[in-house]
């Protein structure tokens, strides 16, 4: 919430410093998770990636993506999202590399 607010005012630098941040807990969380907990490990891996993404940080967010859809215990619905997650890292990637904003 914090970062968005951040952002809104226009605060990139503070935006994504805060997004980082919730990327490396919800990262630490789901290194903790059990693998039972394959819904709420799916979730997690989610939520970091897209964190890592919305902090500008598509080399992490991208490892982890392709970390958890390298694990067999992470949902289809999991896989599903971190696809397109990984599909918009590398439209974003392409689109830094071009110098387009």
């Amino acid at each position: 919430m914090e970062a968005h607010l951040a952002l809104n005012v226009g605060d990139k630098d503070r935006a994504y410093d805060l997004f980082r941040q919730a990327a490396q807990a919800e990262r630490r969380a789901l290194d903790r998770l059990d693998v039972a907990k394959a819904r709420t490990r799916g979730i997690t891996a989610v939520s970091a990636v897209a964190l890592w993404f919305k902090a500008e940080d598509y080399d992490q967010a991208e490892q982890l993506a392709y970390s958890m859809l390298g694990d067999p215990n992470i949902p289809e619905f999991a896989r599903a999202d971190l696809r397109n997650l990984v599909q918009a890292i590398w439209t974003e990637a392409a689109k830094r590399a071009a110098g387009v904003t």
